[in-house]
């Protein structure tokens, strides 16, 4: 066995060396090392409010823990930044924001402080306890795991492809946190399965815990969307903004064949639904543009999909058309209420309006409904490829 791994290690090493092995950092885990450095010492290790300089100096930090758990990505972000001083709940007199609060908007890029929120949001959520060194972990599980894991942990490495294999993806929440830390250890140290090696007599405990840390780290947006009652904005190319995409998913453009989706067009439309799926995403009710293009991927990803008119491409609409179009669609997004998730499927320029930045092509946009038309942006992540 211990042959067998200094084998794949070698082939691991060597792939490296002919590979691009930049990858964007963990949000979580840069954020982590951002609150240790910055808000430790006011907030505490935990989040909770007791750091010992908020001790010393009498200082009132608030449990964010609690704080952040109904605030979106953008308002803790007018937080962080210093941009909303009022209240941390929009409600005048609930969760008042300490003048002891330092503005962190001159001092973090909007990367960092994306990076906080998602370790804030772990801290907020996670089950589980980091017992080790995520930044040990980090250098560990690039060096040994990421070749089948994946650089960024969502089980794609090199070797999938080459033996045929599929990892556990460890940034599907769905999947790990089901796994106490101790699981995770004891899969780490004696193997899994026929292609899970042991690690037993090539890691310390140290390392080991370290990897589960950082493990739990690699979390992403979708732990969130399980508890439901949030909207989903999914897009969908047309040929006003995307001639080619929209050609290559379709294959009658005119849309008015009975089936209109292309062998490309299905393959993509069953993938969204499985990210979805595989992580335990509930989905309530499915909304999509009448276009055949919205329709039918929504069909072919999520079993149902109901057209309605307010959802077409604004791209070519009289002024007060649109206008009346985004009104009745913020007013469906701002009244939504269930113990499953929305999703929309519609167009970039009816995106843009809501959300007020370019929409990419792979990206879904999620929003918490507040009331009548109103709702607050969670934030924008994208889906695999």
């Amino acid at each position: 066995m211990k042959h067998m791994i200094q084998s794949v290690t070698s082939i691991a090493l060597l792939i490296l060396l002919i590979s691009d092995v930049t990858a964007a950092l963990p949000p979580a885990f840069e954020g982590r090392k951002l609150y240790i450095s910055h808000c430790l010492l006011c907030h505490g290790i935990d989040g909770k409010g007791n750091g010992p300089l908020a001790k010393k100096m009498q200082i009132k930090a608030k449990d964010l823990t609690a704080a952040i758990l109904s605030r979106s990505d953008s308002a803790l972000q007018q937080i962080i930044t210093g941009e909303a001083r009022d209240t941390v709940s929009d409600r005048p007199g609930h969760g008042q924001i300490s003048e002891d609060m330092p503005k962190w908007g001159n001092v973090f890029s909007l990367d960092q402080i994306n990076a906080l929120i998602a370790y804030l949001r772990f801290l907020s959520t996670s089950r589980h306890t980091l017992t080790g060194d995520p930044e040990l972990g980090f250098r560990v599980y690039r060096k040994y795991c990421s070749i089948c894991h994946g650089k960024e942990g969502d089980g794609k490495g090199t070797m999938t492809n080459l033996i045929g294999i599929k990892p556990i993806d460890h940034t599907n929440p769905h999947k790990t946190d089901k796994l106490t830390n101790e699981d995770l250890a004891r899969s780490i140290i004696d193997g899994k399965g026929r292609f899970m090696p042991a690690w037993r007599d090539i890691l310390t405990k140290r390392e080991i815990d370290g990897l589960v840390s950082y493990i739990r780290l690699l979390y992403q947006v979708w732990g969130k969307l399980e508890a439901g009652g949030l909207v989903i904005v999914l897009r969908s190319p047309t040929m006003e903004t995307n001639v080619e995409i929209t050609r290559s998913l379709l294959r009658d453009t005119s849309c008015k064949s009975e089936e209109n989706l292309s062998e490309k067009g299905k393959a993509r439309a069953i993938r969204i639904g499985k990210q979805f799926k595989s992580r335990g995403v509930p989905i309530e009710h499915v909304l999509t543009s009448p276009h055949c293009l919205a329709k039918e991927t929504a069909t072919f990803a999520f079993g149902q999909a109901e057209p309605v008119e307010y959802l077409i491409s604004g791209e070519n609409l009289a002024e007060d058309q649109a206008e009346l179009y985004t009104s009745q669609l913020e007013e469906k997004i701002g009244s939504f209420s269930g113990k499953g998730n929305l999703i929309i499927v519609t167009h970039e320029s009816n995106i843009s309006t809501l959300s007020f930045q370019f929409f990419e092509e792979g990206n879904f946009l999620v929003l918490m409904p507040i009331g009548e038309n109103e709702y607050e942006e969670v934030g924008t992540y994208k889906l695999t490829d």
